[in-house]
């Protein structure tokens, strides 16, 4: 059948798996030998339980067949495979959130907007930065922007640039969302997730290990953008940090 013919009979396989899964509750599936079913609190991250539990996050994702991964609301239950009792989740090691920038930042001039190379690491990376997803002119920052919070950084660049990962991870999400447009959601060491948003095109399905520098997506501007840029994002447990404190 060809590479095509293949990835096309993986994905159809993904998807019957997710729908089988969808149709046992995890309390069933535990009742039947072979895992166990665990009970999210608040604030705990996919990565963080898969990580407790030595669980791959693929596998997760797979057995549980998530919606949306980013969003584990308290309450949620989760069919932990080959686990044989259910764990208390360690609270994230996160230092203190990162001051906002004022408003003004955002009306400065590209060139004015401070690059990532003049500033030390943010702690939250650990000593381990993370490679530009794409070359273009960083038009804007992270911070407060007309009373909201500005989650990330906009690199305008042509539509179809390459859009790459920042680091190894897995796949959370690969789809649309209001106001993202089409968007990639990737997981990372360190309980950290990273978000490429307003893409043209979409390379990546979610469960797909990528790694640092390849090609997850396309520049485009489908969502709430008025040009061609990449909105990207930095969160650790879930919370956004600036990502000029990651970038190098």
């Amino acid at each position: 059948m060809g590479a095509a013919g293949s990835c096309a009979r993986v994905t159809l396989l993904l998807v019957l798996c997710a729908c089988a899964h969808r149709t046992v509750k995890p309390e069933q599936r535990a009742a039947r030998g072979g895992g166990i079913v665990h009970h999210v609190h608040a604030g705990e991250t996919l990565w963080r339980i898969g990580r407790t539990y030595g669980v791959p996050l693929e596998m997760l994702l797979r057995e549980n067949a998530l919606e949306d991964p980013t969003q584990l609301s308290a309450g949620t239950e989760l069919f932990i495979p080959g686990a044989m009792r259910e764990l208390p989740i360690p609270p994230p090691d996160m230092p203190a959130p990162a001051a906002r920038i004022s408003s003004s930042t955002h009306h400065r001039s590209p060139a004015s907007i401070p690059r990532a190379g003049g500033r030390p690491l943010d702690a939250a990376a650990r000593g381990e930065p993370l490679a530009w997803p794409t070359s273009g002119v960083l038009i804007s920052g992270f911070g407060e922007r007309d009373r909201d919070l500005h989650e990330g950084i906009d690199l305008a660049c042509p539509e179809g640039t390459p859009i790459r990962a920042a680091d190894d991870g897995v796949v959370l999400f690969s789809g649309e969302q209001k106001g993202y447009g089409k968007l990639v959601l990737v997981a990372h060491d360190r309980d950290m997730v990273t978000v490429y948003a307003h893409n043209a095109r979409n390379l990546v399905s979610a469960g797909d290990k990528v790694s640092r520098g390849e090609e997850i997506a396309r520049v485009g501007r489908t969502g709430n953008a008025t040009g061609p840029h990449l909105h990207f994002e930095v969160r650790i447990a879930t919370r956004p940090r600036d990502p000029l404190g990651f970038l190098r």
